[in-house]
C-alpha cells in the first residue's frame, strides 16, 4: 500500500461501503485524515448516488423491544434485497414513533415534547439540536435541506395557525448550530401538506418543495441557500383530483393525485424539463382494481421509490412489499404484523452530524 499512489487509494476507497470504511479510518492516519476529508466526503456520497449504489430501505416505526428502545431496521439495496438487520437502538426511554425528515445522508429526527436529533444511518451517529426557541408547537411541521453554497444543512421549521397560513418560520444551520428567525411564507391563508411523518416535502435541485392548500393548491419552493420562497407556475392541470403528496424519481419532482371519482385512482406526474421550459407527464395510475392495499399505500403516502423508478416499495400493516407496475405484481419482502411504520431510501453516507 505504500507504494500506491494518493490519488489511486483515494479512487479506491470512493467506491467501499460506509461500513468498511469506517472500519479502515484505523489503518494508518493518512487514511483516516482522506475519510474525515469534506471533499472526501461529498465525492463518496456523489459517487454513491450517481451510481446507484449503497443504498439502504430505511423502516422507521414503532419497533422496540422492552428497554431497548426504539429499534430501526434496514435492508441493503443494490440489485435486490438483502438480509434485514436491525440498524440502531435509539431513544432508550422513548416509545413514540419517530418522526422524520431525510436529505443527502442525513436525518432530521423530531420527539415529542419538542426537541430534534440530526441522525446518519450510516455511522450511527447523532446529536441533538440546541433547544427550539419556541415552546408552544402543537402546529409544528418542518424538513431538512442542504446548501451546496456553504456545504451545510439547514433544518427548516414552520409554526402555523389554523386557518393563517405560516405565522413563523425558523431555520437551524448545523455549523452555526443555531437558531434564527427568517421571514414568514408569504402565502398567508395557505396550509402546507408538510405532515410530522416526513411525507409532503421533498429537496431537489437546491430546493425543498411542499404543497400548500387554499382556495386551489399551488406548490412552493424554498431555496436553501437563498432563504426565500417561489412558487413553482408549471402546475398539472385537473379539476376532479386533489394532489396528496411529492416525491423525487429519478432526479425529478413528481406529484401524485387523488381522484374523487367512485373507481378511485392515484395519478403520479414527473416534472422534466423540455428545452428551456418544464412539463408534467404522467407515469402511472395506480387504481383499486390493481390492489386496494397498494392503492391504500399511495393514498396514505407509505411508498418509497427504487432509484430507476422501476419498482415501487410499500409499508402496509406491518409488511414491507414490493411492487412492479410494469408486471403487474406485488412481492412481499419483509412480515412484522401490525407494526406501522413509515420507509424511505437512504445512499449510504460520511457526513458529519456535528
Amino acid at each position: 500500500m505504500a507504494n500506491l499512489p494518493e490519488e489511486l487509494i483515494n479512487e479506491i476507497l470512493l467506491w467501499l461501503p460506509v461500513k468498511s470504511l469506517l472500519r479502515f479510518r484505523c489503518v494508518c492516519k493518512s487514511f483516516c485524515a482522506i475519510m474525515e476529508s469534506q471533499s472526501f466526503i461529498n465525492s463518496h456520497f456523489k459517487r454513491s448516488s450517481e451510481n446507484r449504489i449503497h443504498r439502504k430501505l430505511i423502516d422507521l416505526g414503532v419497533h422496540w423491544k422492552g428497554n431497548e428502545g426504539l429499534l430501526i431496521h434496514a435492508l441493503d439495496f443494490n440489485e435486490e434485497f438483502q438480509q434485514e438487520v436491525v440498524l440502531d437502538k435509539l431513544f432508550p426511554s422513548m416509545s413514540y414513533p419517530l418522526l422524520f425528515s431525510y436529505c443527502n445522508g442525513l436525518v432530521l429526527l423530531y420527539t415529542f415534547p419538542c426537541e430534534f436529533y440530526v441522525w446518519n444511518p450510516s455511522t450511527r451517529k447523532y446529536r441533538i439540536l440546541p433547544g427550539f426557541p419556541v415552546t408552544r408547537t402543537h402546529n409544528l411541521k418542518f424538513a431538512l435541506g442542504y446548501d451546496s453554497t456553504t456545504d451545510d444543512f439547514k433544518a427548516l421549521v414552520f409554526i402555523s395557525k389554523k386557518g393563517c397560513g405560516f405565522s413563523q418560520v425558523w431555520i437551524f444551520e448545523l455549523k452555526s448550530s443555531c437558531w434564527k428567525r427568517i421571514r414568514d411564507c408569504p402565502y398567508v391563508g395557505y396550509d402546507s401538506s408538510i405532515t410530522l411523518r416526513g411525507s409532503g416535502v421533498c429537496f431537489v435541485d437546491g430546493a425543498l418543495h411542499f404543497i400548500c392548500y387554499g382556495k386551489s393548491y399551488m406548490i412552493v419552493a424554498f431555496d436553501v441557500a437563498k432563504e426565500t420562497f417561489s412558487i413553482v407556475h408549471e402546475l398539472v392541470y385537473q379539476t376532479k383530483e386533489i394532489p396528496i403528496r411529492l416525491d423525487v424519481l429519478g432526479g425529478c419532482l413528481t406529484i401524485s393525485f387523488f381522484s374523487t371519482s367512485s373507481e378511485g385512482c392515484v395519478d403520479i406526474y414527473a416534472r422534466k424539463k423540455d428545452g428551456v421550459a418544464f412539463t408534467w407527464t404522467r407515469l402511472y395510475s395506480v387504481t383499486r382494481q390493481f390492489s386496494r392495499e397498494v392503492f391504500n399505500c399511495f393514498v396514505e403516502g407509505k411508498v418509497a421509490y427504487s432509484k430507476k423508478g422501476d419498482k415501487v416499495f410499500l409499508s402496509s400493516n406491518g409488511k414491507l412489499c414490493s411492487c412492479d407496475f410494469g408486471e403487474k405484481t406485488l412481492q412481499e419482502i419483509v412480515s412484522k404484523p401490525n407494526i406501522p411504520s413509515d420507509i424511505f431510501f437512504c445512499t449510504e453516507s460520511l457526513m458529519p452530524v456535528g
